[in-house]
C-alpha cells in the first residue's frame, strides 16, 4: 500500500503479540533507489510478497535493509531479502550482537549511529537512537514528508511492552518525548495502521505508562506484592494467557524503574521477590 509519495507499507504475517497479527515492512523509494525498513519474520510467503511488490515498482536498486531492532518479528526476514536484492543489512551498533543471533550466518554490514544520514534518490533520512523497547532501537526521520518510522516505540493499535531482558521504561519515556519534539505529521509504526495524530498517540502512551505506575504504587500501599500478584490485580483475567508473559515483563519494567528511583524496595528476596513502597514514601 502506498502511504505517501515515497513510502509504501507492506503488512506481512508474523508471530507477534495480539492484537497485532502482522508486522509492517516499509519501502522508501525515489529515483530508482530504495531502502527497506524492517523485514518481518522468516517465512517464504512473506518474502515472496515483499519481493513481488518491490519488483512491481520498477525494480529499484535496494541500497540496504534497515532493522529498527532485533526482535524476531522484525529481523530474520532480512536474510532472504538480502540474498535476493544483493543488499547489506544495517542496524544500530548496540543492536548488532542480538541481530546476529537472529540472522546467523548473515551479518550486519554497517552499524548505524545517532545522526547518520541516508539518502534515497536525494531524499535524506536521519537515524535516531530511540532506546527503551530495546537498547539499540532506532527510529528514522523523513523530514521531507514529516514521517517518523518508529518501529516498536508505538503501534497502530494499543501499546507495546517494555521490560526485561533489554527494555528500559525510563529510556522509553525519554524516547517518546524526543519523538514528539519532531512535530511529525505521521508515525509509521512496526505494527498496525499509520498514525495520523502523532501527538495524541505519544501523549496516550506516556499517560498510560504513568497511570500504570501510579496503579502499582497504590497497590503496594497495602502489602508487599510479587510481579505475578501485581499482574493478577491489574489485569484481572483481561489478557489472553498467550501474552501474560508480556504483561509480566511490562510490570517488571515498571518495578525496575521504581527501584532505580528508590520509590520501591525489595521486601523479600525469596525465589519470587516481593516489592513494597520504599521507607521514604511510607514515613
Amino acid at each position: 500500500m502506498q502511504e505517501s509519495r515515497y513510502v509504501h507499507r507492506l503488512t506481512v504475517s508474523s508471530p507477534t503479540l495480539l492484537p497485532a497479527t502482522t508486522t509492517n515492512v516499509y519501502v522508501i523509494t525515489h529515483h530508482g533507489e530504495a531502502i527497506i525498513i524492517d523485514a518481518g519474520y522468516e517465512q517464504e510467503d512473506s518474502t515472496k510478497e515483499i519481493i513481488s511488490y518491490i519488483e512491481s515498482m520498477g525494480q529499484p536498486q535496494v541500497k540496504a535493509i534497515i532493522l529498527t531492532h532485533y526482535h524476531r518479528d522484525h529481523s530474520p526476514g532480512a536474510k532472504a531479502l538480502s540474498d535476493h536484492f544483493q543488499c547489506p543489512i544495517w542496524a544500530h551498533a548496540q543492536e548488532v550482537e542480538n541481530i546476529h543471533r537472529e540472522i546467523s550466518p548473515y551479518k550486519v554490514e554497517k552499524a548505524l549511529t545517532e545522526g547518520d544520514r541516508i539518502e534515497i534518490g536525494g531524499v535524506p533520512i536521519f537515524v535516531l537512537h530511540t532506546p527503551g523497547h530495546t537498547k539499540g532501537h532506532i527510529s528514522l526521520w523523513m523530514e521531507e514528508e514529516k514521517i517518523l518510522f518508529v518501529g516498536d516505540n508505538a503501534a497502530g493499535e494499543g501499546s507495546v511492552w517494555i521490560g526485561p531482558p533489554d527494555g528500559d521504561l525510563t529510556h522509553y519515556l525519554q524516547s517518546l518525548q524526543r519523538l514528539k519534539s519532531f512535530h511529525a505529521e505521521r508515525l509509521a509504526p512496526g505494527h498496525g495502521h499509520m498514525i495520523h495524530d502523532p501527538d495524541a498517540c505519544i501523549d496516550f502512551l506516556i499517560t498510560r505508562r504513568l497511570e500504570r505506575e501510579s496503579q502499582i504504587l497504590k497497590l503496594l500501599q497495602s502489602s508487599p506484592l510479587s510481579v505475578s500478584q501485581l499482574v493478577d490485580l491489574i489485569y484481572r483475567d483481561q489478557i489472553h494467557p498467550s501474552v501474560r508473559w508480556a504483561a509480566e515483563r511490562t510490570i517488571e519494567g515498571h518495578i525496575m524503574k521504581l527501584l532505580n528511583e528508590r520509590r520501591v524496595q525489595i521486601a523479600s528476596a525469596d525465589r519470587t521477590p516481593k516489592y513494597a513502597l520504599s521507607s521514604s514514601l511510607t514515613t
